[in-house]
């Protein structure tokens, strides 16, 4: 009987740990932008996530400041340094925990539906009040100003975070996917130059076959 009581005992604590390995969480973590995004995550993985994000608050400060210097000393630059509005990245869990990912995974996409809507009705909004009064050419060159110095600021701090952690920091921007098309169209324009060369090539030829 004891043997068979420690059996079932062990059967049942190895369940038990089974269960827990499986358990993922919805974490919702922020960047520097104060952008956020739901993701389903096992404890392992929302472990190194609050990791990687200590490592990043333990040099925020400093990247932060020596941006800022460098920003301060750049003569060129009109408008203070756009710092306040960064902060580095954080991780929260959302609700229980979920034994299924199937069920996680469904309600992490509602989650994000409804940020989406949330954030399509802001800008639906702006953009009616927009139409509404517009504003003059002065306002309009001061809010983009005012854009870019806060992607600089974003950027350098970002470099100099990067540098001392020895990686990149993760960001939800689409700053570098914008870039990226422009490098392509590129590569297309000097493909597409030598098409041009033979066809005035053919002309020549058509001109001295008709003479």
């Amino acid at each position: 009987m004891k043997q068979i009581t420690r059996m079932v005992a062990a059967l049942a604590g190895l369940l038990v740990g089974v269960a827990q390995a499986e358990m993922v969480s919805l974490v919702q973590v922020t960047d520097m932008r104060g952008e956020t995004e739901v993701s389903v995550m096992t404890r392992e993985e929302f472990a190194a996530v609050q990791k990687e994000i200590k490592e990043e608050s333990a040099v925020f400060t400093a990247a932060a400041a020596e941006a800022k210097k460098e920003w301060d000393a750049n003569k060129d630059n009109k408008l203070p340094f756009q710092g306040s509005r960064i902060k580095a990245r954080s991780a929260k869990k959302i609700g229980a925990d979920f034994t299924d990912r199937d069920k996680a995974e469904k309600k992490r996409s509602q989650i994000q539906d409804r940020a989406s809507e949330k954030k399509l009705a802001e800008m639906d909004k702006a953009e009616k009040k927009a139409k509404g009064s517009k504003p003059k050419e002065e306002d309009v060159a001061k809010e983009e100003a005012r854009t870019k110095a806060f992607d600089d600021a974003f950027a350098a701090i970002s470099k100099k975070m990067g540098d001392k952690l020895g990686r990149p920091v993760p960001s939800f921007g689409f700053a570098s996917t914008l870039e990226e098309p422009k490098k392509d169209e590129k590569k297309v324009e000097k493909k597409e130059e030598p098409k041009k060369d033979e066809k005035k090539a053919e002309k020549k030829d058509e001109k001295k076959a008709g003479h």
